[in-house]
């Protein structure tokens, strides 16, 4: 099962690896930020500490993040590896829709 039109899943950028890689808050993630309300239907990416995140919504970590790309990734290797987030995204989104 796949994001539906009413949830439909946020495409992950190279910009979003470098948001993550780049944040200067404690323990830093990237998540899937739902909007306002428990029924938002807007979803889109962002960066915050995982202390201040819902726990499902967490999608990569930075330090997964550093230990699979390295500490100073190029957009190449950061491009490689964007299928992969973007099919954790998809299945958390199809996951949270049901």
């Amino acid at each position: 099962m796949g994001p539906t039109v009413d949830r439909p899943a946020p495409q992950v950028t190279v910009a979003d690896i470098r948001t993550l890689l780049d944040s200067s808050a404690e323990l830093p993630v990237l998540y899937i930020n739902y909007g306002p309300g428990s029924g938002g239907t807007e979803a889109e990416l962002d960066v915050w500490a995982a202390g201040l995140v819902y726990q499902a919504d967490i999608v990569l970590t930075r330090a997964t993040a550093v230990d699979l790309l390295g500490e100073e990734p190029n957009s190449e290797t950061i491009a490689a590896f964007l299928p992969k987030v973007q099919q954790a995204v998809d299945q958390m989104i199809s996951v949270r829709g049901m």
